[in-house]
C-alpha cells in the first residue's frame, strides 16, 4: 500500500478529477484546443458526426431529438432502459507512456519533452415512458481531462491544465406515429471546476504534497445548459435523415473569450457561467452555443446470408453565425474546422445500437477509427482519433486513445 501511495498512477487520477493549484501560484495561459467536450469513442470514432443518427447517451451532446431513440417504442415498461457506468478512460501516447513511471521523479523525466493529456467519462442513465408517448432521459455526466505541458526549456517545470465538469441531464423527447419526425429538449444544471498554473515537480517530494496542492485552490462556476434538436427521416429503405440542433442556447454573451482556432479574443454568446469566473480560464467564462447541422444515410446490402448495413454521416458545426452584432460561433475559422463526417459498417438490423461494428472518422481534416464489441448485458468500445491543439492560431495533432465500457440493462 505504501508503495502505492508513492506512485504516479494515484497521483494522476486525483489531477484529473480535481483541479490543480501551482506551487508557486504562478498563473500561466490555458491550452487551447479545439472541440475538446464531452465525447463517447463512438462519437469520437465517426468524426463526430452524429447530429442526423445519435444513438443512445450520445445525443446528450449531438441532438437531443435523438434521445427517443433510447425507448423502444413498443415499450411498455415504466423504466425502459438503464445503462452504467458509462466510463470511458483515455490519454494521448505521451501520457501512457508515463503511466508506467513509478514515481514524481519518472513523471517528470518522462514528460520533460512532450505533452500529456488524461480523460475520464463517465455517464449512467435511465430512459422512462409509456408506450407512445414522450420518452424522458435522467443522467449524470461527469468529464474531466488533464493537459501537461512540458516546460519550454526542457527543465522541470510544468504548465498543467485541468477541468471537472458535473452535470444533471434531463430530456424529453418526442416522435411523430410512424418515427419519421422527432423533437428533442434537454436542460443540463452543471458545475465545473477549472485551473491553468505552472509549477515545479521538484518542489514537490511525494504524491501526497501534490494531493495538498491540487485542494489548495480551484476556480468553481455553473451554469444551466438548454438544448434544442430536431430529426427528419424519410421513409426510405436506406434511412435518410437529417438533424438539426443548438446547443447551450444563449443566456449571455462575453467579450473576452479566446478563439482557440486563432489564438484571439472576441465576443461570444451562450450559456453563461456564474461563480469565479476569470478572463484567463475561458471554461470559467461560458458555454458557447453550437449551431449543427448533419445528414446521414444507411446503404444495406447482404453477403451471403447476412445482412451488412453502411452508415455514412456528415456534419456542419459549429456554424460561425452573427446576428445583431453578436456572435453564436466562432469568428475567422475555415471549412476545415466545420466539417466532420464518419462511417459505420455494422451487421443485422439497421436500427439495432448493439451490434459489432467498424468505424472510422474525418474531422477538421484529422482522422479517427474505432470499434464496438457488445457482450451480454456488457459493451466495450474503443477509438483512436487525431485531437487539434492550437497555439498562437497555428495547428498541430495529438494522436489519443479512449476506451469505453459500460453495462446495458
Amino acid at each position: 500500500m505504501k508503495a502505492f501511495r508513492k506512485s504516479i498512477l494515484p497521483a494522476l487520477f486525483v489531477a484529473v478529477c480535481l483541479p490543480l493549484q501551482s506551487i508557486a501560484a504562478e498563473s500561466a495561459a490555458p491550452t487551447l484546443e479545439w472541440n475538446n467536450t464531452w465525447s463517447s469513442p463512438f462519437a469520437r470514432a465517426v468524426g463526430g458526426s452524429q447530429t442526423a443518427h445519435a444513438l443512445n447517451e450520445d445525443a446528450l451532446y449531438a441532438n437531443p431529438a435523438a434521445l427517443n431513440k433510447t425507448r423502444h417504442p413498443r415499450s411498455r415498461s415504466a423504466i425502459d432502459a438503464i445503462d452504467a457506468p458509462g466510463l470511458s478512460l483515455g490519454g494521448n501516447k505521451s501520457a501512457m507512456s508515463t503511466l508506467k513511471g513509478k514515481s514524481l521523479k519518472s513523471f517528470g523525466g518522462q514528460s520533460a519533452g512532450e505533452r500529456n493529456y488524461l480523460e475520464t467519462q463517465m455517464l449512467p442513465w435511465v430512459a422512462l415512458g409509456d408506450r407512445g408517448g414522450p420518452t424522458f432521459f435522467l443522467g449524470l455526466p461527469i468529464r474531466s481531462f488533464l493537459i501537461a505541458n512540458p516546460s519550454p526549456d526542457g527543465g522541470m517545470s510544468r504548465t498543467i491544465s485541468t477541468e471537472t465538469t458535473a452535470t444533471a441531464a434531463m430530456n424529453m423527447s418526442i416522435s411523430s406515429r410512424s418515427g419519421a419526425a422527432a423533437l428533442g429538449l434537454s436542460i443540463r444544471p452543471n458545475i465545473r471546476w477549472n485551473s491553468s498554473a505552472s509549477y515545479q515537480l521538484t518542489d514537490i517530494g511525494s504524491s501526497k504534497g501534490l494531493f495538498g496542492a491540487l485542494k489548495a485552490e480551484q476556480h468553481k462556476t455553473s451554469s444551466t445548459a438548454v438544448d434544442v434538436g430536431f430529426i427528419a427521416t424519410a421513409g426510405d429503405f436506406w434511412l435518410p435523415s437529417f438533424g438539426l440542433a443548438v446547443m447551450n442556447i444563449p443566456t449571455g454573451c462575453v467579450d473576452n473569450f479566446v478563439n482557440p482556432a486563432t489564438g484571439k479574443t472576441q465576443s461570444i454568446c451562450g450559456a453563461k457561467r456564474t461563480g469565479d469566473v476569470r478572463e484567463d480560464l475561458s471554461g470559467t467564462q461560458i458555454d458557447p452555443t453550437e449551431v449543427r447541422v448533419g445528414f446521414s444515410i444507411v446503404p444495406r446490402f447482404r453477403i451471403a446470408s447476412q445482412r451488412v448495413n453502411l452508415k455514412i454521416s456528415g456534419d456542419i458545426y459549429p456554424l460561425p453565425i452573427t446576428y445583431a452584432g453578436k456572435n453564436y460561433g466562432f469568428e475567422d475559422v475555415n471549412i476545415n474546422q466545420l466539417t466532420h463526417a464518419g462511417v459505420e459498417v455494422f451487421l443485422g438490423n439497421a436500427n439495432n445500437p448493439r451490434s459489432f461494428s467498424l468505424r472510422a472518422g474525418l474531422s477538421e481534416t484529422r482522422t479517427s477509427w474505432g470499434f464496438s464489441l457488445p457482450l451480454p448485458n456488457f459493451s466495450l468500445d474503443f477509438t483512436s482519433y487525431e485531437a487539434a491543439i492550437f497555439t498562437d492560431g497555428k495547428a498541430t495533432k495529438d494522436r489519443r486513445y479512449l476506451l469505453g465500457m459500460s453495462g446495458h440493462w
